[in-house]
């Protein structure tokens, strides 16, 4: 028989004897480490590794964003950075036919006088008679196009990282859109081809800014004038801001840009009041082409509730 000293001293063994055991079994099951903390789960590339004639799966996506892993910001560069240099030189080549794209202007004119919208020259008359907003809004075609948009997407990638992906997408989705139009439907803009009916090329009489010589002229397709991407980005902007902005005046001004972009465009007579409409379809058809193909992948929830939580 075991006296009371004796039942104690077994039992303190036992529980000393358990615990030595557990954790031995917890260190050979990968729970615990020496130190007696516990370890991160192994990478799933490391199991596949591990597996005898087995490779780690990786997607092309994956593949293409490896180079970029260090700093993923200069993914998003490259990225607009061959989509511009494809943008502009599909359009260098699909410059269509001087005269069909003056016939296009001429059908273009002539259905929005009889349909009413014909408001170009009356914008334009009254942007001429301040010649000194004339000349503004001449530098603002010019140069906010080229600003403006790549700001919004440096703010968006920053702030709305969730969101920027679709709105990315629909980006391109929207210039590949005009890319087909400007090679299926050329048309040359007002201050080319309106000049009988009254329109003014402000660029070139009152800033002395030539489109079509010197540095600038790589970089415009002067039968380009439909849709009018000038005006699609700033209404993706403006929407966009719309929707992601909590700041009331801060998206007044987001809705002031495609207005202030609208005005520019047929002040300046680089774009018929059509342009701005087709340039607006485009935007909209490029979201909901995007919307749909992320609809059926799946990825579409996540996106949807991050729309819609303002920052």
């Amino acid at each position: 028989m075991f006296d009371t000293h004796d039942t104690f001293a077994f039992q303190k063994w036992r529980r000393r004897r358990g615990d030595d055991v557990d954790g031995q079994g917890r260190e050979m099951a990968g729970e615990v480490d020496a130190g007696g903390a516990t370890p991160s789960p192994a990478p799933a590339d490391a199991t596949v590794a591990t597996t005898p004639g087995a490779a780690p799966k990786r997607s092309f996506s994956t593949m293409i964003r490896r180079p970029f892993a260090a700093h993923p910001w200069t993914f998003e560069v490259a990225i607009f950075a061959l989509a511009l240099v494809v943008y502009q030189g599909s359009r260098a080549l699909v410059i269509g036919d001087p005269s069909t794209a003056f016939e296009n202007a001429a059908g273009i004119i002539h259905w929005e006088k009889s349909s009413g919208l014909f408001v170009e020259t009356t914008i334009q008359q009254w942007i001429l008679n301040h010649v000194e907003l004339a000349e503004i809004l001449n530098y603002f075609y010019m140069y906010a196009h080229w600003t403006v948009t790549p700001l919004f997407f440096i703010w968006l990638y920053k702030r709305r990282a969730r969101v920027y992906p679709y709105v990315r997408n629909a980006f391109l989705a929207t210039n590949a859109i005009a890319l087909v139009v400007f090679m299926l439907y050329p048309v040359a803009p007002p201050r080319l081809a309106g000049v009988s009916d009254g329109f003014v090329d402000t660029l070139h009489n009152i800033s002395d800014i030539d489109l079509h010589g010197g540095i600038f002229a790589g970089w415009f397709n002067p039968h380009a004038a439909v849709p009018s991407m000038h005006f699609g980005y700033a209404l993706m902007i403006g929407m966009v801001g719309m929707v992601l902005l909590r700041s009331w005046p801060l998206r007044l001004i987001a809705l002031a840009y495609p207005v202030a972009v609208f005005i520019t465009i047929t002040g300046t007579a680089n774009h018929y009041v059509i342009d701005a409409v087709a340039g607006g379809l485009a935007v909209a058809v490029g979201f909901i082409a995007v919307w749909a193909w992320m609809a059926a992948r799946g990825t579409l929830g996540t996106t949807a509730t991050a729309t819609f939580r303002r920052v």
